[in-house]
């Protein structure tokens, strides 16, 4: 199941990095203009609840120094 959520993570998003901490996703994408789109997306390919926090590429080098989980991808 995991494994599909990247998947779909990966072909919505377009992420630059994805990390997964305590059962959350973390999504690093280039910018925020389609994100509203692609949630909107998410929500009618994945129908169980998940935590998803989407970062965009600045947010995510501000963060550098903090705890974001595994990398995935």
């Amino acid at each position: 199941m995991m494994k599909e959520y990247i998947e779909i993570l990966k072909s919505i998003f377009d992420p630059i990095a994805v990390f997964l901490k305590d059962e959350e996703f973390v999504v690093v994408v280039k910018d925020e203009k389609n994100v509203q789109k692609a949630v909107s997306e998410l929500s009618n390919k994945i129908d169980d609840d998940i935590s998803l926090v989407i970062l965009n590429k600045e947010e995510y080098e501000k963060m550098n120094d903090k705890d974001l989980g595994d990398r995935i991808l």
